[in-house]
């Protein structure tokens, strides 16, 4: 469903396949292929942008696109060469020239370079002095495209037309008209499976590394110590960037490589309550009955240390999700995936901010807050409910 953002019809986003094309020969040693289409607008307001897509083999002289619109009035403009492959839009030197000229026919008035909007204006709007004010023709559009080559050329049924409106379904769209609320739904399983896991990893880790260092104590605890705090003072992110280069990411790779990094605060925590425990009597009593180390570890430390692994558990879930967006953010994630980081890696590219497209920035970075504080709430609440304190018998 389309959304009216600013109390304003919003259109959608057109996609136009032109795949019908005939071959003619209107000159000696010249062959012209065309393909047209058309489009009913009814909104009020001009769209955000026009792509042509042309794909084709062989070599192209010129197009020619054709622009009729509802009252019969057209504008014509030229593309000299053009790419295989290769979008033009409204910002290509050749449409803003042609856009340009036929904006100048019709306010006989000399401008020295359009926008955008006035080019959809010119596009859209009924013909006359007043041109760039005049509202939005509503009707039937025709679009025709005429390739012209000097030699045989094979042109692609997927030559397409895109008209890309201004939001589309509940979150708005981004800059290939491409719905925001599913590339948001897309990214929560990936969201949750990273935090998750990421965090499991690096909370069983940590607590067992840190309850065995504080028991064993002595020269053993404090190399445990010192390795604990050299993998803390690594710089998490660029060393993420640097690993995440060397090595095919997929869900489990980049889980672990989040919980090689962040075990350290758990082993760090564990420690401190591994030491509390150690100076408890039953432990003192197991070491003057000469009852095992592996067995006391097991019988009196792991129990009491499990409180902690289920509350840091939740707490740091959204560590690995925020993580894992700023990978995907800095363009670091498996292929075909989809994530919300992803989504503010596109908005950066395409510069959403510089043009108001404030719903696709909001959007994806509320929901890795959505996501993250259920965890943090539940992780304080497990930690004050369950988690043994220092004076505990």
């Amino acid at each position: 469903m389309w959304v009216n953002y600013l109390g304003v019809d919003a259109p959608g986003t057109l996609n136009l396949t032109l795949g019908s094309w005939t071959h003619s020969s209107p000159a000696a040693k010249l062959n012209a292929y065309t393909a047209s289409a058309n489009f009913t607008w009814d909104h009020q307001v001009e769209p955000q942008e026009l792509i042509i897509l042309p794909v084709f083999s062989g070599s192209v002289l010129e197009a020619v696109i054709n622009w009729t619109k509802p009252d019969g009035n057209s504008a014509s403009i030229v593309l000299n060469a053009p790419t295989s492959g290769t979008r033009v839009d409204l910002t290509s030197p050749d449409v803003k020239q042609y856009l340009t000229q036929y904006i100048q026919s019709q306010t006989n008035t000399f401008i020295g370079s359009v926008t955008v909007p006035q080019e959809l204006a010119a596009l859209f709007a009924k013909d006359g002095p007043s041109i760039l004010n005049n509202s939005v023709e509503q009707g039937d559009y025709g679009v025709r495209v005429q390739m012209v080559s000097s030699g045989p050329v094979a042109v692609s049924p997927q030559s397409a037309l895109t008209v890309l409106g201004d939001s589309y379904g509940s979150m708005g769209s981004d800059y290939y008209g491409r719905p925001i609320s599913l590339g948001i739904l897309a990214g929560v399983p990936w969201a949750l499976e990273v935090g998750g896991l990421s965090s499991v990893v690096s909370v069983v880790v940590g607590v067992v590394f840190g309850g065995i260092s504080g028991y064993v104590g002595g020269r053993r605890d404090q190399v445990m110590q010192w390795a604990a705090l050299v993998v803390l003072a690594l710089p998490a992110l660029p060393f993420l960037i640097a690993l995440s280069y060397s090595i095919t990411l997929s869900l489990v790779s980049e889980s672990l490589l989040i919980a090689a990094l962040s075990w350290p605060f758990f082993a760090i925590i564990a420690r401190s309550a591994s030491l509390s425990i150690k100076s408890q009597t039953y432990v003192e009593a197991d070491h003057a009955m000469g009852v095992s180390q592996v067995r006391t570890f097991s019988s009196h430390f792991l129990p009491r240390l499990t409180p902690f692994t289920v509350a840091y558990t939740a707490l740091g879930v959204p560590a690995g999700i925020i993580f894992g967006q700023t990978l995907a953010f800095l363009g670091i994630q498996p292929p075909n995936v989809i994530t919300w980081g992803s989504l503010l890696d596109d908005a950066f590219t395409y510069q959403a901010g510089l043009y108001g497209w404030w719903w696709w920035i909001l959007f994806p970075g509320v929901m890795i807050i959505v996501a993250s504080v259920p965890f943090v709430l539940v992780g304080f609440a497990l930690d004050k409910i369950v988690a043994p304190r220092v004076n505990a018998k």
